[in-house]
């Protein structure tokens, strides 16, 4: 089985495609640019963790960012993006709706619509701040694996 996201914004520019296998483990994704087909980044997950854990990674290798889901809350969920232990980016929102919001340092910088009459899993993401737009096409992809992967559980 295989999970394939197309990214766009709300203009309709695709912004990256994603492809991965539901099944592999640990869940890697490649994530290419939709014109030229050069990968822009790729995302790890981690086999052994207590949270969801995935590392995106720049072309060469580099990691931009590590996204992990918060274990406990009282209500909904919450997903973090840190680097080298410190925090970049906390994700807020109604995650089974696939309608979240992205800040950093309390400042909404991005927010993820997904769209319902498509063909294919497609999101539409406004970025309202300057930020890195790999971290939020990367935790986009994270969030929709993960949410998938929990409904596919029961």
């Amino acid at each position: 089985m295989r999970e394939h996201y197309d990214i766009e914004d709300r203009s309709g520019t695709r912004l990256a495609e994603g492809e991965g296998n539901f099944i592999q483990i640990p869940a890697i994704f490649q994530v290419k640019d939709p014109r030229s087909g050069a990968q822009i980044m790729q995302i790890e997950g981690k086999v052994l963790t207590l949270h969801n854990q995935f590392t995106i990674t720049d072309p060469t290798g580099l990691p931009l960012g590590t996204i992990r889901k918060k274990i406990i809350k009282l209500i909904g969920q919450e997903f973090w993006i840190e680097k080298e232990g410190t925090e970049l980016m906390r994700i807020y929102g109604d995650f089974l709706n696939h309608d979240y919001s992205m800040e950093v340092g309390g400042q909404r910088v991005a927010s993820v619509h997904r769209k319902w009459v498509s063909l294919k899993d497609q999101y539409g993401i406004s970025v309202l701040a300057p930020v890195d737009h790999l971290l939020v096409v990367g935790a986009t992809i994270v969030i929709e694996h993960i949410i998938l992967a929990e409904e596919r559980s029961g």
